[in-house]
Formats: structure tokens, C-alpha cells, sequence
């Protein structure tokens, strides 16, 4: 009998944003997969869940490194699938942690990929609460309202960031590491830099607020850090 796979979000790191149904079936686990940037660094993802584990429960560190290379990327998420596949076949109940939302730029979608054309029958997503919906409330932000339009994008090189303020009410910009420089400069010189919001780590003890850009290190911005520009203005 095949064992069943879940992905499951676990929000952004304040453990009482868990669902009732990512508690449940965390505390009915056989393995728990838990990914990493790099092999022995941890994972927040963990800590924030394991008081809800067996304590018998089998935990896997999975590397998912940050590579350039396309192939050999494919290559370590073809291999990480086939361990979860293993687990499956042995009937266990695997359950595969991801910060924020399950289906929201996170690692378990590559697996998933990998995984549903033979086993979709045995796979179960677990939605979490997403970064940018956390800063909304947390902070009292709304994030869209009445016929205004809404747009989360992914930092990168190719991001064409003056365009996307010239042509949207509001703007969720994730992973501003990436290139916070850029973001700051052209926020700056469209006079928009008072239309943000800037939280790094949200939820979590180390949690960082930031309404003026120049309060940010530019050369150390953390991984976790989201931006939310709003035209009309953030106060």
C-alpha cells in the first residue's frame, strides 16, 4: 500500500499562523522532509514545527542548493524526488515543510512536479499563510481594494522595475536581495520610496520593520525580506 506525500505550509514563522489541518496531519506523520540552502545549515522550517511531531518521527535534511548550473539543479531535484518516492512506496506518511505557502515560489513544487503523473492520488497540498498576506495584516496594510490591481513578482536581473511601478496600483516585490540597490534607486528617483513597506524574517523573533529605505543595509538584506509598494501610499 502506497504512503502519502503532503506538502505543507507552514506560514512565515510565527507558529500560531499554522492551520488546524497543517497541525493535524504534522502530529501524524512518519518522516518529515525538510529542505535546505545548504547542506547542515538548518532550518527555521523545522523549528518552528517540531513540538507537533512524534517524537520517534524520522527527520530528512534535504539540500536544495542555490546553483547556477540548469542541469545539475534538475539533477539534485530529480535525486531528492526519488528519496521522497522510496518513502511513498514504504507506505509512509512524508511530509515536506515550505515557509509561507505551499504552491507560492517554494521548493516543494519542484518535487511536486516530479511526483504527480504517478503519484497524484497519494499527494496532499496544505496551503500556508504567504509573507506579503502576513505583512498585510500584521501590519495593517491593505493590500488591494475595490478595482485596483495586485501583482506579486520574484526579484531578478530581468525585472523591469520601473515599468512595474509605472503600471500597477500594488506591488508585492519577494526576494529583494537579489538586487535591492536597483529597487531603492529607481523607488527614490520616482519620488515612490514613502510608498513602501520593507519587512524582514516576518512573524519571527528577528523580525525587522522598515517604512524608509534608507534605514536598510543595502549590503546585507536578508533573504526573507518583502517589499510592498502601494501607489496611493502605504500611511
Amino acid at each position: 500500500m502506497l504512503g502519502k506525500l503532503y506538502g505543507i505550509g507552514i506560514g512565515v514563522g510565527d507558529k500560531e499562523m499554522l492551520t488546524l489541518k497543517a497541525i493535524r496531519i504534522l502530529e501524524s506523520l512518519d518522516v518529515v522532509i525538510v529542505p535546505e540552502a545548504k547542506s547542515d545549515e538548518g532550518s527555521t522550517a523545522y523549528t518552528i514545527v517540531q513540538e507537533f511531531l512524534k517524537k520517534d518521527i524520522q527527520v530528512v535534511f534535504m539540500e536544495f542548493p542555490m546553483i547556477k548550473d540548469t542541469e545539475l539543479r534538475e539533477k539534485r531535484r530529480k535525486e531528492n524526488s526519488e528519496i521522497v518516492e522510496k518513502f511513498i512506496l514504504q507506505g509512509k506518511k512524508v511530509g515536506f515543510l515550505t515557509i509561507g505557502d505551499s504552491m507560492t515560489y517554494s521548493t516543494y513544487i519542484y518535487l511536486f512536479n516530479n511526483l504527480k503523473e504517478r503519484y497524484s492520488d497519494v499527494i496532499e497540498t496544505i496551503p500556508g499563510i504567504s509573507s506579503f498576506v502576513d505583512i498585510g495584516s500584521r501590519f495593517n496594510v491593505p493590500l488591494v481594494v475595490g478595482d485596483e490591481d495586485f501583482k506579486v513578482i520574484s526579484m531578478n536581473n530581468k525585472t523591469d522595475i520601473q515599468k512595474e511601478i509605472e503600471n500597477n496600483d500594488n506591488i508585492v516585490f519577494m526576494k529583494i536581495s537579489r538586487n535591492f540597490k536597483k529597487l531603492k534607486e529607481i523607488l527614490k528617483k520616482n519620488k515612490k520610496d514613502k510608498n513602501v513597506i520593507v519587512v524582514s524574517n516576518s512573524g519571527k523573533d528577528i523580525q525587522k520593520v522598515y517604512y524608509e529605505l534608507d534605514e536598510i543595509d543595502e549590503d546585507n538584506v536578508p533573504y526573507f525580506t518583502t517589499l510592498i509598494y502601494k501607489k496611493g501610499g502605504i500611511r
